[in-house]
């Protein structure tokens, strides 16, 4: 099993993350895990070979076209794929997906929309090419000529919605909405209905994916025995407002945690090593 982490050209940043390209001749099912896919971002996903499912803990399973666009994932997911797989991933941030490709939150249903149904073709070509690829290397030329096209074929105007997310990742999601209304000088409701549109999902529930992500980043810095001792590290206020965020998110009580282990897909090593994300 081969995975590969390329990076995107300059001029795409900050709206795309990186590039993966994940390859694995194992035959059957292949379980995944559940937080493969972060909290907060979205992901262009083209599958080559194989098949995707993903079964969120409050909705129904679904199948993930050849071509599609997914995120946000809101809750606990099992994910498993039927190999052999041949995988590559473009993972946006939270405005990256309206930026691109210009879809609103209503443009989904069940966490994806099939690039299919888009009016842009480019994406189905780049299925396509992606195919035909002789070479991993490849994926990280073809993905950028894609993303480039998508980019500047965009006008919609962010409305400050990106300096919105942008100043809620730098605060930790420790951004009252109120905060955040008075600060760009829009009204509540609009400031909601705007943000919900352009990133999926509410202020609130982004600000509170970013404060679960951040709380998780310093507790990693924790040894294991002292994970009974108070979150001071983190911006909650007790350790039952963490535990209730970490049920949501994981579906498993905090005694599953361990720090040491990768928490997304961001985490694996880079281009060039062999890792195992299946168990």
């Amino acid at each position: 099993m081969n995975f590969h982490i390329y990076h995107p050209a300059d001029a795409l940043r900050p709206f795309v993350k990186q590039y993966y390209f994940w390859e694995d001749n194992t035959r059957g099912t292949i379980q995944l895990p559940q937080n493969l896919f972060a909290l907060g971002d979205q992901y262009l996903v083209f599958i080559l070979e194989g098949t995707a499912e993903i079964k969120p803990l409050h909705h129904r399973a679904f199948t993930l076209p050849a071509a599609s666009v997914l995120g946000h994932l809101t809750c606990a997911c099992q994910l498993q794929v039927q190999g052999p797989v041949k995988v590559a991933v473009v993972q946006l941030n939270a405005y990256g997906c309206h930026r691109l490709l210009g879809l609103n939150a209503a443009s989904f249903t069940n966490y994806y929309r099939n690039l299919a149904c888009t009016e842009q073709p480019l994406w189905c070509e780049l299925l396509n090419n992606l195919s035909q690829i002789t070479e991993p290397k490849q994926v990280e030329n073809l993905l950028d000529e894609a993303c480039l096209q998508a980019l500047n074929s965009q006008s919609d105007n962010l409305k400050t919605v990106d300096d919105m997310v942008d100043y809620l990742l730098i605060m930790q999601g420790n951004v009252e909405v109120a905060a955040l209304s008075s600060r760009y000088g829009i009204s509540r409701p609009t400031l909601e209905r705007l943000f919900s549109t352009i990133v999926g999902i509410p202020p609130q529930l982004f600000a509170r994916m970013i404060r679960y992500k951040a709380a998780l980043s310093s507790l990693r810095q924790l040894n294991l025995p002292e994970w009974q001792t108070p979150i001071t590290p983190t911006a909650y206020y007790n350790q039952a407002m963490f535990i209730q965020d970490y049920l949501m998110f994981n579906h498993e009580t905090p005694s599953y945690f361990t720090p040491a282990a990768a928490a997304t897909i961001a985490h694996m090593p880079a281009a060039g090593h062999h890792v195992a994300v299946a168990s």
